[in-house]
């Protein structure tokens, strides 16, 4: 059989890689030492550092919680997409409009933490084009009017992009009708998520838009496109190359869908966007892309920068469209996110970035809870170590899910792993390697499927034990692990503190490039995992 992608052949592997070793080869069934001949020293491939994590402080953004939820009587559950204007008009500094389903809100702030809504929405439904949906503002200020574009939804499901100005930012908004609407039918009738832009170089109008359904994911939006147009009422051009920004489709973070631009031009000239990317049906997480002209981008899965909260928390569902404005020489982050409870509710979040901070890191990392759908962040960074916290939900594990790609099918993953769970089937940490997505993967460590070392596939969401030594009860709560996984070819090999305690022979999983992982595999397990460090070679050993 051979692999479509990689053109290797599986059963090559397993006649060349690794020799006449077929099966499972415990260390005390392995062979003798090599003759003299054999052990002369050979030249071994080129060996490269392509991760390393000590779990150190870094620069990212330090969540500040909810700074604005339902209160008034015609808001909904669901506070969504912040658009904000910083410093421009008079009056307060920050000056916000917010959707809510069925209309658009406004609220002040001279701080951007402490906000004051105004008591009625500046935007409601009165054209048959919005009459099922009204919200996702973007608004810019120009030659002292407010130019705003915002998504309607008409009866029979068709969305929009809809125009209004005003000489006031609280309104009365004067609606000038719809001004971008779907034309091709990968656009599924469903063009949203507009982020507004005016040129003052080219003296031109650009936008940035989604278009397509997720139909898996509820309707979420599949891509990112890219229209001109010289007045904002329209006409509005549309890119020829859209979309702009497609989904990696790679089993990472933003796999299946792209969405939610908030476009905006750097002191350098470069296009920043922030992005909400969707793994697979569910959840949703932000990430920041950059671009010379704004229409091409670059995404991959070391852009994500904003992962989920932790898990009974705010933000454990969703993480939705992000605003980006400067204050105070810092960067103030506000986002709308789904949280935890029963009812679908949604929050507008604060963030500022912080040069120091001990998270983990989201260009490195994605919390998962394995092949499940994640309900938040199971991992906190706690004295240079990555620490599991016991809080995913019953029958999921906890992961952190690799985002730096390996290109190369032959690596070692290697951390310190120590148990600290009483209970010793909450012991069991693996490392994972050869991840392509959330259902393929080897994985590789201690107190797993009830032995002291285990190694396993994880295939098409199919979990295979592979090998095993041992008891777990061996396995100490509190006692390090200095684990390291390596793998050549079809040859699987498990070390503890430099001796080699597990081997085994797999062609399963061969490709070109691929994550790693790490796993505390129960629910409620505990653990610290660090010194993080991933090896690649460039062949297989001759």
């Amino acid at each position: 059989m051979t692999d479509e992608t990689t053109g290797v052949s599986r059963r090559g592997f397993l006649l060349h890689g690794a020799g006449a070793v077929t099966g499972s080869a415990l260390l005390g069934t392995l062979a003798g030492p090599p003759s003299p001949a054999e052990a002369a020293p050979r030249q071994g491939p080129r060996e490269e550092v392509v991760l390393r994590d000590d779990f150190s402080p870094i620069g990212g953004w330090e969540r500040q919680g909810v700074i604005l939820s339902r209160s008034l009587p015609w808001e909904s559950s669901l506070m969504q997409d912040p658009c904000l204007v910083y410093g421009e008009g008079g009056g307060p500094l920050f000056k916000m409009w917010y959707g809510s389903l069925h209309a658009v809100g406004y609220a002040t702030s001279d701080d951007g933490s402490h906000w004051t809504k105004a008591a009625d929405p500046v935007l409601t439904p009165t054209l048959p084009s919005e009459s099922n949906a009204l919200n996702q503002p973007s608004v810019v200020r120009l030659g002292g009017r407010w130019h705003m574009t915002y998504f309607g939804v008409a009866g029979d499901g068709n969305g929009q992009i809809h125009y209004a100005t005003a000489s006031d930012p609280a309104g009365p908004w004067e609606k000038h009708g719809t001004v971008l609407t779907s034309t091709m039918p990968w656009e599924d009738r469903w063009i949203y998520n507009s982020s507004l832009m005016y040129d003052e170089t080219a003296r031109l109008w650009k936008m940035w838009y989604t278009a397509g359904k997720i139909a898996s994911a509820g309707g979420e939006p599949e891509y990112i496109c890219y229209a001109t147009a010289q007045h904002p009422a329209g006409p509005w051009t549309k890119y020829p190359g859209n979309p702009v920004i497609r989904p990696m489709g790679d089993g990472g973070w933003a796999s299946l869908g792209v969405g939610g631009p908030n476009v905006r031009r750097l002191r350098n000239g470069d296009y920043e966007t922030r992005i909400v990317g969707w793994q697979a049906d569910y959840p949703s997480r932000g990430g920041r892309l950059i671009s010379r002209d704004g229409i091409g981008w670059r995404l991959d899965r070391t852009a994500m920068d904003l992962d989920l909260g932790v898990a009974g928390g705010p933000e454990d569902r969703m993480i939705y469209r992000q605003f980006v404005v400067e204050h105070e020489g810092r960067e103030y982050l506000y986002y709308n996110t789904k949280n935890h409870l029963p009812e679908w509710t949604e929050t507008i979040n604060l963030a500022v970035w912080n040069d120091r901070v001990p998270i983990v890191d989201p260009a490195k990392w994605c919390m998962t809870q394995d092949w499940q759908v994640p309900g938040g962040a199971s991992f906190e960074v706690r004295d240079g170590c990555a620490v599991s916290l016991g809080n995913a939900p019953d029958g999921h594990s906890q992961t952190l899910q690799g985002n730096a790609r390996i290109n190369s099918l032959n690596y070692t993953v290697s951390a310190s792993v120590t148990p600290i769970s009483e209970r010793v089937a909450d012991r069991d940490n693996v490392l994972l390697a050869r991840h392509t997505d959330r259902d393929s993967y080897y994985y590789a460590g201690i107190a797993s499927w009830g032995d002291k070392y285990a190694i396993g596939v994880m295939a098409d969401g199919v979990n295979t034990k592979l090998a095993g030594v041992g008891t777990a009860s061996d396995i100490g709560t509190g006692t390090t692990h200095q684990l390291r996984f390596t793998l050549n070819g079809s040859q699987l090999d498990l070390y503890d503190d430099d001796r080699l305690v597990l081997s085994v022979v797999d062609p399963t999983l061969i490709p070109a490039a691929s994550f790693v992982g790490l796993q505390t595999s129960t629910n409620t397990g505990r653990a610290k995992f660090g010194d993080v460090s991933v090896t690649a070679r460039s062949g297989r050993r001759p």
